[in-house]
């Protein structure tokens, strides 16, 4: 397996790479947040839920762990699914072997539990498609005991995940690994990124970091860290 040219393939890693850049822009004093997609996977069907990452999945998040800056301690939390842990532990390994310091958390609520009924939610992705899915929870049409509302499980999530970085390392990185449905809720919910047609790819997501008077997040879409104004609703 070659994993230099799986690493530069843009179908499986283009948002992680662009991430791992991010990563070298922020200031060097920062604590970072990253919210992302586990690695590589491959269901054989729909309702097979607790699948594993692939060979290729493991070697990419084995990468993605090598090209983190030693530099930077990181912390590991995941949801409570197999591809999550195993994308985890994998990073870790990765992170390890260049030296690097690591601590993996473990399984973390916010990651995983969106308080939803999963035959339901399989149900309307087969009605629809994913895309037209998730615009039906962003507007609200599906009843809170089907799926936590998007704007009610993003700002509950904010708070479990934002406020942990308060024991992060100095200059850490904490980085949470859960689900491309999970990180597109929060990317709108948070910072009211649209969806552009644009799935969730692996180990791709959101990279941030809180400033005195904002918040500087990637921007996968553009390439770009942005600077965004604290949600109303965000209690320091």
């Amino acid at each position: 397996m070659d994993i230099e040219k799986i690493w530069d393939n843009p179908n499986y890693t283009d948002q992680a790479r662009q991430i791992i850049s991010a990563i070298q822009n922020f200031p060097e004093d920062s604590k970072i947040i990253l919210v992302v997609r586990h690695s590589h996977v491959k269901p054989k069907r729909l309702k097979d839920f607790d699948y594993k990452i692939t060979p290729i999945g493991r070697e990419i998040a084995r990468k993605f762990g090598e090209n983190l800056p030693t530099e930077r301690p990181i912390r590991l939390f995941h949801s409570k699914m197999n591809r999550c842990q195993e994308t985890a532990e994998k990073i870790l390994a990765g992170f390890e072997n260049i030296g690097g310091n690591g601590e993996l958390k473990g399984e973390f609520s916010p990651l995983y539990d969106i308080g939803m009924t999963p035959e339901f939610v399989l149900n309307e992705v087969k009605r629809y498609n994913p895309f037209r899915f998730f615009y039906r929870w962003m507007a609200g049409l599906y009843p809170p005991d089907k799926i936590t509302p998007l704007l009610e499980y993003s700002q509950n999530a904010a708070t479990l995940i934002w406020n942990k970085l308060d024991s992060a390392p100095e200059r850490g990185i904490d980085i949470h690994i859960s689900h491309d449905l999970h990180v597109l809720a929060l990317r709108f919910g948070w910072f009211g990124f649209p969806l552009r047609n644009k799935w969730i790819s692996y180990i791709g997501g959101l990279a941030l970091v809180f400033n005195k008077d904002n918040i500087s997040v990637f921007n996968i879409d553009i390439d770009k860290s942005v600077s965004i104004d604290f949600p109303y609703w965000w209690k320091r």
